[in-house]
Parts: C-alpha cells; structure tokens; sequence
C-alpha cells in the first residue's frame, strides 16, 4: 500500500500496483511447499476426521451406542510419559488393566519380523487389487473337516487405509473356537480360520520372533495375562495419517486381553480410556480387565513421511482368552 498526502487530515491509501508473478515462479514456489506435504497424510487425516464415529468397525463399535462407555476427548486426556519406563513393562497407576512395555522389540527382531511378513503376502500382495483374488468366506456352518493350512496369506482392506492378515496361534487354533465366532469376523472375511497360516510354520528370524512375541505378555505381563493362552493373530497394517477409531472390542471374538506389537512404522497416538500415550517401533502395549471392557480405545497414526516411504506401519495384534 501507499500512503498519500502530507497533512494528517488528508492521509489517504491507494491500492499499491500488483506486481503479477509468472507461472514458471509461482509453479517453483507450488514446487517448494509440496516437497514438505505428504499428501498421502493429508488425505487419510481427512477421511478420518469425516469418519470420526468409524461405522465400518462393525465388529468392535456395536449399532447401539446407548451400552458404550463414553468417548474421552483427546484434549482432556493425561498424557503418559512412556519413555520414561524404557527397559519393562508396566501398567498404568490408575488406568487398571493397560500395560506398556516401550523397546520390548529390538531393531533387528523388527526387522526380521518386517521381512517374514513381506515374505507371507508375497511382497504385500492385496486382495481384490491388480488380479489378486478374494479368498472365499467359510462354509456355513464350516465342516468338521479341516481344510489345508495356507503357507501364505495377502492382505485384506478393512476399512480406510487399513488392511489385515490373520494368523493361527504357534500351537493352532482352537477348532470349535474356528467353526464358530471366528467363521463370523469380518475383518478377516470370514474365512475359515484352520486353513490361515501358522505361527507355528514360519521360519526364519522373523518367525522365531513372532514366537517369542507371543509368549511375551505372559512373562513380561504376567499379571494380566498368565493362563491366557492366544486364541488368534492379526497382522495389521495402517497407512500413515489413518486411524482405527475409538471403539469396544467385540467380546465373542475379540478375546478377553489384546496385545498389539509395533513393528514397523511407528509414530502411532493411542488413547485408552482417559490416558494417551505415543508408541514407536518396537513398543508393545496391552489391554485386559477394565481398560479393555470398561472404556474405548483408539489408535491414530501421526508419521508424516516424504514421498518413497513405505505404504504403512505394521503391527501384530494377539487376541487372548479369558
């Protein structure tokens, strides 16, 4: 702007001339702001955001809210300091029944267990996408004959920016346990749950480490979880910007205490109850009692990352019997 005039009582302001900028300057200018936007965030973020009360969580987010336990506004949360408790596990002083363990993993184990699972979805091969077929819902009901273990397993879409791959326990899975709630969870298509893989058959150091991971909670988290053995396995990956929102596990088939493994990726928001906290890889945090029935959980994945990264972080969920 230019101010015009000498006296005070005859200041005025004129529009300054605009200086028009060329499209080569202005498509750099565009250039240098893009390359520290990932758009890849942004559009999950948004989606999420418009998908705040994640109706396609049909399993876990039950059609009537009236029985839910309310949802804890993420700006009135306690915020756990977690990398304080580096080196074992702990459980929250108030929340009862959430555990962390922050490093549980080490970097090679996460490493390992990265490249078994690439190894698993044939270098992360996605049903229903470029040719790669649906694998078919059970029989209803199942037949009592088993059908064969599957050596490998692609991942499924569930939801936005979500895909999952299930997994039998190391021992197998229960079969009365597979004909029934399991032939009904829909985020593993309702296939029948004794032809998923095997703990028990991947090899490796990515297998071993999923081993010892399994049997994790029961030594480190024993409280919570000694005499429980796993009942099944789930592989997840979330792409960066995406969340899986606040919810209830279903009890039928959501098992009575959860573990979830950061594997890869990292850089997630969890928010149990009225207590948030940040996971990386590596980090594993658990929910039994009263922080896996009494009160929703959520989980947002905060990674913003340049254009090249890889598709999403990864984590393995054990789902565990009362």
């Amino acid at each position: 702007l230019w101010v015009v005039g000498r006296r005070p009582d005859l200041l005025f302001v004129v529009p300054r001339p605009r200086r028009i900028v060329p499209w080569t300057a202005a498509l750099r200018r565009m250039q240098r702001v893009t390359r520290w936007v990932d758009p890849t965030y942004l559009r999950n973020r948004l989606v999420c955001i418009s998908l705040s009360q994640s109706s396609f969580i049909g399993e876990e987010f039950q059609t009537d809210p009236s029985g839910l336990p309310p949802v804890f506004p993420r700006d009135q949360c306690e915020r756990w300091d977690v990398d304080a408790l580096r080196g074992a596990a702990a459980q929250h002083p108030h929340q009862r029944g959430l555990w962390i363990f922050p490093g549980a993993l080490s970097p090679d184990a996460c490493a390992d267990i990265t490249s078994a699972v690439e190894r698993l979805t044939g270098g992360h091969r996605v049903q229903g996408e470029q040719g790669v077929p649906v694998r078919a819902a059970a029989e209803k009901p199942p037949p009592a004959a088993p059908p064969a273990e599957e050596a490998a397993w692609e991942w499924l879409p569930y939801g936005h920016a979500r895909w999952m791959v299930p997994l039998q326990p190391a021992g197998g899975v229960c079969d009365a346990f597979a004909r029934g709630p399991l032939s009904e969870l829909h985020s593993h298509g309702c296939t029948d749950a004794r032809s998923w893989p095997s703990l028990g058959s991947l090899g490796c150091g990515g297998g071993e480490a999923l081993r010892a991971l399994e049997g994790l909670p029961a030594s480190a988290m024993a409280d919570g979880f000694r005499g429980r053995p796993p009942l099944f396995l789930q592989l997840q990956r979330l792409q960066r910007g995406a969340s899986i929102g606040a919810h209830v596990d279903q009890h039928q088939q959501g098992g009575r205490a959860i573990m979830t493994a950061v594997v890869s990726g990292g850089g997630s928001d969890v928010r149990v109850g009225g207590v948030s906290f940040r996971v990386a890889t590596g980090d594993v945090y658990a929910l039994e009692g009263a922080a896996r029935d009494s009160v929703d959980h959520e989980v947002k994945r905060e990674t913003r990352s340049l254009a090249g990264a890889p598709p999403g972080g990864a984590s393995m969920v054990t789902k565990h019997k009362a």
